[in-house]
């Protein structure tokens, strides 16, 4: 079993509580009932770290007492479904990073746009230079040959 798996299970029986609360030991005892020392110490483990999780997440809480744990608001908010908070949660952060990413692209398509637009400017400016050489050149050429022409009559 895993966390996530053992933190899904407390958050239901939680959840599915009169009262949205429970006596951890007793449902620590009912969980590993039945069970081996070993394997029933190695199942505590992962139900105290998946406790430990979902009261991080904020979704389950102690109580007056240290073993009683109440259901916390976001349990509330997700009816006890711990998959649909992790898939909200998994979204809000896949949002969240690329919220931070999407300037980087933006500022790289704007550089490379002005760059695109530098260039073609460039281009054209050296086109429209080249043209206007070429017309003085065959300016030059044409009155050279006039000026060749009209010495040869």
């Amino acid at each position: 079993m895993e966390v996530h798996h053992a933190a899904e299970i407390i958050l239901k029986a939680v959840h599915d509580d009169i009262n949205g609360r429970i006596v951890f030991s007793d449902f620590l005892n009912n969980q590993t009932e039945g069970l081996d020392a070993h394997t029933s110490v190695e199942l505590q483990g992962i139900y105290n770290k998946a406790l430990l999780v979902l009261m991080d997440e904020g979704l389950c809480h102690r109580g007056v007492n240290a073993d009683i744990i109440e259901l916390g608001q976001k349990g509330i908010e997700y009816k006890g479904n711990y998959k649909k908070y992790l898939k909200k949660k998994k979204t809000t952060l896949g949002l969240e990073k690329t919220r931070r990413i999407l300037p980087i692209f933006t500022f790289l398509l704007a550089v490379i746009g002005f760059y695109i637009t530098y260039m073609k400017t460039t281009s054209n400016s050296r086109k429209a230079k080249a043209k206007i050489m070429q017309a003085r050149k065959d300016s030059i050429q044409h009155a050279t040959s006039l000026q060749h022409s009209k010495g040869k009559r």
